[in-house]
């Protein structure tokens, strides 16, 4: 009888975990650099406050933003437009979000006069990120990238679900998600 009792206390306790993995924190809050920039609608990807720890930033760096990639077969993509006017980079971090074992990847490309592309992954622990892709602009334009967020390998339980953090040295970017799409992971 009292494991009875006790099982709905652990399902409370999950329940509240996975729920302030995506709350903001009160540390992360109070960090200047996290800035909320503005978003499109998405029915796939929300706007938090990445957990914790965090990786390094740039010192450059002056918006930080945060973003959940959630999707629900291995052959799924999530995809993000970032336009950063004024900055000149856009870093990209990956997290796996709730399962340890998991493995995303994150391409971005930014159309320039110069085009350029990155790639990164997420190391497998829940929680731990990446180093950063990074893409740059050579001045012609406004920074304006697309990230692409996949799932590449692990333990294959889905839903499933990771945590991208968006840093650049502009003042503030706009983050616009796109619906998540089934497609073969490709190259920007």
């Amino acid at each position: 009888m009292k494991r009875i009792h006790q099982f709905p206390l652990c399902l409370a306790a999950l329940v509240l975990m996975v729920l302030g993995a995506a709350m903001p924190s009160a540390g992360a809050a109070g960090n200047s650099r996290f800035t909320t920039g503005t978003a499109g609608p998405s029915p796939s990807a929300s706007q938090v406050t990445p957990p914790g720890p965090l990786p390094p930033f740039d010192p450059k760096t002056q918006f930080v933003g945060g973003w959940t990639c959630d999707i629900f077969g291995p052959a799924e993509v999530q995809g993000y437009r970032v336009s950063c006017p004024g900055g000149s980079f856009l870093d990209f971090f990956m997290s796996d979000g709730f399962i340890p074992g998991d493995h995303w990847e994150l391409k971005g490309k930014n159309w320039d006069l110069f085009p350029n592309s990155a790639v990164t992954t997420s190391p497998g622990p829940v929680i731990q990120y990446g180093v950063p892709g990074r893409v740059y602009t050579y001045g012609a334009n406004p920074l304006d990238a697309y990230v692409e967020c996949s799932y590449i390998h692990g333990v294959n339980i889905f839903p499933a679900s990771g945590f991208i953090i968006f840093a650049s040295d502009a003042g503030a970017c706009m983050v616009t998600p796109d619906p998540v799409r089934s497609r073969i992971n490709r190259t920007p």
